[in-house]
C-alpha cells in the first residue's frame, strides 16, 4: 500500500491571462497552504534522492504544445495553460488543483539531442514539429517554479525512429525524437539499465514525469508486478500514473532506465457523487497494470538505424555491458501474455489492474476492466 506523503499544493502566481479565461499565464514565485496526499508522488525539490532529483532536472522533458509557451521580456518562459482545478473539476482538497497542466506527454534524453517518449504521444512530422521539448518544466522549492530559458527549450528537427503497436498489443510504442540542437544548459542524457540483466517481481522502480500535465513529480512508490521475461517486451508495474504520464522515465532500483510508461487503468479520476467534484481514481497497489515499455529492444531498433552512438550502441555502453536486446521470436501479432485492452482515448493510460501473473486473475480483469488510455495527439 502507499505511504501517505505530506507534500505541498501550491498556487502559482498569475502574472497574466492568456487564450481564453480557462488558461492562466504561470512563472515564478508560488503560495498555498499544505495538504495531505496518499498517492507516492513528490515534488522534485522535496525527493529525498540527490540522484534521482539531478535526473529530473537534467534529464526528463516535458511535451508541450508551443503555443504553450512565450518568452517573457527577461527572457524567461512563461507557461499558458489551465490549472488542474479548471482542467478536471476536482474537489477542493485534491493535491496540485492550482498548479498548470501544459504537458501532453512526457520524454527522457537518452543521448546528447535525442529524446525518447511513447510513439502515440506524436504520430507524424507534422505533430512533432508542433511541440516544443521542454528541460525543467517542475518547481526547485515549495513556493518556486524553476525558471524556463533557451537552453531549456528545443524543437523536433525529425522523427528518428518510431513505432506503434497493431490492435490490442501494447508495444512497439515508442518515438525518438531528434532535437533541433544538441542540448546545453547543464542537461545529460540518462543511464541505462543493461540489457543483459533481467527485471525481478518486486524490485522498486521510481517514475518522473508530467501526469495530468502537471510540472515534473517523481515516484518512487512502485514496483515490478510481471517482468516478462518470456517476452521482454513491456512489464506490468505499480507506480501512480496518469494521463500526460505516456512516455515518463521509469528508473530500476539502481536509478538506471528500464523503460517508459506506455498504457495502463483508467479513468484517471472518477466523480465523487455526494461533493460534485471529481477525485483521484485509487487502487490497490496488488492491482498493478501500468504497462512499461523495457528500453533494451528500442535501444536495439536505433543502433540498427545508426542512432544513438558509442553511448548506446557499443557491447559494452551499460556497465560493460550491452543497452540493446532484440525482442525474442513471437507467434501472432500479440505479444506472449495476456494484453491489456485498449482504446484511444487520453494522453497516456492510467490503471489496468495487474494479474499477468495468473489466468484467474487475468480473466478477472477482463471482466472488471475494459478500457485502457494511450495518447492521442
Amino acid at each position: 500500500m502507499p505511504m501517505p506523503v505530506r507534500c505541498g499544493l501550491v498556487l502559482l502566481t498569475v502574472f497574466g491571462v492568456a487564450c481564453g479565461a480557462d488558461e492562466q499565464a504561470f512563472v515564478g514565485e508560488l503560495s498555498a497552504p499544505v495538504v495531505y496526499g496518499a498517492d507516492d508522488r513528490l515534488e522534485v525539490y522535496n525527493h529525498p534522492s540527490d540522484e534521482l532529483r539531478q535526473i529530473a532536472q537534467q534529464s526528463i522533458v516535458a511535451l508541450i504544445d508551443s503555443d504553450k509557451l512565450e518568452r517573457g521580456p527577461d527572457g524567461k518562459y512563461i507557461i499558458v495553460a489551465p490549472t488542474l482545478q479548471q482542467s478536471k473539476g476536482l474537489c477542493d482538497d485534491e493535491r496540485f488543483t492550482n498548479q498548470p497542466t501544459a504537458a501532453l506527454c512526457s520524454g527522457v534524453l537518452i543521448h546528447d539531442d535525442l529524446v525518447l517518449t511513447a510513439g502515440h504521444c506524436l504520430r507524424t512530422q507534422t505533430d512533432c514539429e508542433r511541440k516544443s521539448f521542454v528541460f525543467d518544466y517542475y518547481l526547485d522549492g515549495p513556493m518556486q517554479l524553476a525558471p524556463i530559458e533557451d537552453e531549456d527549450v528545443y524543437s523536433c528537427k525529425q522523427i528518428a525512429l518510431r513505432d506503434e503497436p497493431i490492435g490490442d498489443a501494447l508495444t512497439p510504442d515508442f518515438a525518438v525524437i531528434q532535437l533541433d540542437r544538441p542540448v546545453t544548459g547543464g542537461h545529460r542524457s540518462v543511464a541505462v539499465r543493461p540489457a543483459t540483466t533481467p527485471l525481478v517481481e518486486d524490485e522498486p522502480l521510481t517514475m518522473i514525469g508530467f501526469g495530468s500535465g502537471l510540472p515534473a513529480k517523481i515516484d518512487s512508490g512502485g514496483t515490478v508486478a510481471d517482468p516478462r521475461t518470456a517476452t521482454l517486451d513491456y512489464f506490468s508495474a505499480n507506480p501512480d500514473a496518469f494521463m500526460g504520464h505516456s512516455g515518463s522515465a521509469t528508473f530500476d532500483s539502481n536509478d538506471q532506465l528500464a523503460g517508459i510508461l506506455v498504457a495502463g487503468r483508467a479513468p484517471d479520476y472518477v466523480l465523487s457523487p455526494d461533493e460534485d467534484c471529481d477525485r483521484v481514481n485509487t487502487f490497490l497497489d496488488s492491482q498493478a497494470g501500468e504497462a512499461i515499455h523495457y528500453f533494451a529492444p528500442i535501444v536495439s531498433q536505433l543502433c540498427e538505424q545508426g542512432w544513438g552512438g558509442d553511448s548506446l550502441c557499443e557491447e559494452t555502453s551499460c556497465d560493460g555491458e550491452p543497452c540493446g536486446k532484440k525482442l525474442p521470436p513471437i507467434n501472432g501479432n500479440v505479444p506472449g501474455g495476456i494484453p491489456v485492452p485498449a482504446d484511444s482515448s487520453g494522453c497516456h493510460a492510467s490503471r489496468t489492474p495487474s494479474g499477468f501473473g495468473a489466468v484467474w486473475a487475468a480473466a478477472l480483469l477482463l471482466v472488471f476492466v475494459r478500457r485502457v488510455r494511450r495518447s492521442v495527439v
